[in-house]
Order: C-alpha cells, then sequence, then structure tokens
C-alpha cells in the first residue's frame, strides 16, 4: 500500500495518508514536496462548529 506525507493546513500535523483515504488523488496530484489537506479531526471541528452557531439558542 502506497503513502504519501502531507501536511493539515488548519493544525500543522503531518500526515501519513494511504492509499484508500479520500484526499489521496488529490495528494498525488499536487506535486509538492509536503501536499497539504484538511484532516478530518478539523473538518469535524469546524461541522461542529458551524452547525453550533446554526442552532437556536435557548431562551432563559
Amino acid at each position: 500500500m502506497e503513502v504519501v506525507g502531507a501536511r493539515c493546513l488548519m493544525c500543522g500535523k503531518t500526515y501519513q495518508v494511504q492509499e484508500d483515504h479520500k484526499d489521496y488523488r488529490n495528494l498525488v496530484a499536487q506535486e509538492k514536496e509536503m501536499p497539504t489537506f484538511i484532516c478530518d479531526i478539523c473538518n469535524h471541528r469546524v461541522r461542529y462548529e458551524s452547525d453550533e452557531q446554526r442552532r437556536e439558542k435557548k431562551p432563559l
């Protein structure tokens, strides 16, 4: 199984992305020394924060 090293744009961590990851093709196509993407943790964090902002606040 092939692996490519990539860095997350939001948190800056480096990850070893394997062939079966959804962003693998995009990372290989970037042809950079250190390709970039948004990791799953940051992706879920942004989604959660945006969902919380859209929710109606409970009345006091």
